[in-house]
């Protein structure tokens, strides 16, 4: 039984990082489909309406992680804060 198990661990932790990047590129796809279908009631493929919408909607979704970073960032620095305090009060 313990063979079983240990068989079937090390599937789990070879498949993980398979599974990461395989949602990784899926969430690629469903991005392009996504900005595709959005960006073609600006004009069709290979328009430059159609070009800005797509550069205007990678902008956004860069500045909105840059945006998401900073505030995780900001959430570390208050939680070690928080952490060395608590450590010098005890």
């Amino acid at each position: 039984m313990k063979m079983h198990f240990s068989r079937l661990l090390l599937i789990v932790a070879a498949a993980l990082p398979l599974s990461a990047c395989m949602t990784a590129a899926e969430q690629a796809r469903q991005i392009e489909a996504s900005d595709d279908a959005a960006c073609r009631s600006a004009g069709k493929p290979g328009t430059p309406a159609y070009a800005k919408c797509r550069e205007d909607r990678k902008n956004l979704r860069f500045a909105q992680n840059i945006e998401a970073q900073a505030m995780q960032r900001q959430m570390y620095i208050m939680n070690q804060s928080a952490t060395q305090s608590f450590m010098r009060g005890h």
